[in-house]
């Protein structure tokens, strides 16, 4: 039962933040996706501070609270994207499971509603695809602007748009559910470190020990192959496998970086400049991934393991 000096104050706060983070998202362009991408954080660490009942009770708060100021479309894509998946991840965090494992259950689960929330809207005469495409040009349109109100080169940016709009609506369903993980990850990452200051839930598994089957190689080379099958509906089957695949793989290959700069005894500072370094320069990417990629033949942890502490 809870106790209303604790679980129920930090039931309202995390409810409460949960709601004006999305909402101020949904409502506010200049605080824009950064708000609502993480407005799951909060209903995480209710969950893994005070179980999964607090999480579910956060979670239903926060959407009665929504229901007043957006559409009630909006808030069932916040309620399945960011309230369900924030109650399995905050459980999770509490029994110390692996966030990355979690993330992707949580990912898979909630693509499968999208898509399925997505078709019904579909039947009743909404597009949520329109939608996003509708906004995707009018932010292009913007960023296309000279600054006086004039389009640059308005015949090449309608080329490029389209061709970005075509490419997407074939790789929707690899998108969203990488970028479902990326939230349920970040958030679940936010949520254990600032539990982690007041050591309030078991700490979740090390970063650096995340590694795929040895076999789900044998699954990407036959679906990069795929890819280029002349019949469209294969290669884009093939195409919405490849890119989570990959994904994987990038993630595999970060792991072992972070396992390599422990080994190496990296400061802090020097772990924040190489992060850096990969959000300003996405290319960089290309290294951790190429790491994960052939950690199946080299096991690169195995061959440089971490050094033992000091007795």
């Amino acid at each position: 039962m809870m106790r209303i000096s604790g679980e129920l104050r930090d039931l309202a706060a995390a409810s409460s933040l949960s709601a004006l983070l999305f909402a101020s998202g949904v409502l506010v362009p200049l605080l824009g996706p950064p708000a609502g991408f993480f407005s799951a954080a909060p209903l995480i660490w209710l969950a893994a501070r005070h179980g999964w009942t607090a999480g579910l009770f956060g979670g239903l708060l926060a959407t009665a609270a929504l229901l007043p100021a957006l559409p009630p479309p909006v808030a069932l894509i916040y309620s399945l994207e960011h309230a369900l998946p924030a109650w399995f991840l905050g459980s999770r965090i509490r029994q110390g499971k692996s966030i990355i494992n979690g993330s992707s259950a949580a990912a898979i689960v909630v693509t499968i509603l999208m898509i399925g929330a997505a078709l019904i809207l579909t039947g009743k005469g909404h597009d949520p695809v329109q939608v996003l495409e509708q906004q995707l040009r009018e932010g292009l349109a913007e960023l296309g602007g000279d600054g006086t109100g004039g389009a640059v080169n308005p015949a090449a940016l309608n080329e490029s748009l389209e061709a970005a709009l075509a490419l997407l609506r074939r790789v929707l369903p690899a998108v969203t559910l990488i970028g479902i993980f990326l939230e349920c990850s970040l958030n679940s990452l936010l949520a254990a470190r600032v539990l982690a200051r007041g050591n309030a839930t078991a700490q979740p598994r090390n970063l650096t020990i995340f590694r795929l089957p040895e076999w789900l190689v044998w699954v990407l080379i036959p679906a990069l192959a795929l890819c280029w099958a002349s019949q469209a509906r294969v290669a884009t089957i093939a195409l919405n496998a490849v890119l989570p695949l990959l994904f994987a793989y990038l993630l595999q290959g970060l792991s072992i970086t972070l396992h390599l700069a422990a080994r190496a005894q990296l400061s802090r500072f020097s772990r924040i400049m190489f992060a850096s370094a990969l959000v300003l320069f996405p290319w960089l990417l290309a290294a951790p991934l190429l790491l994960g990629l052939l950690d199946f033949r080299f096991d690169f942890r195995g061959r440089w393991p971490q050094n033992p502490p000091p007795a």
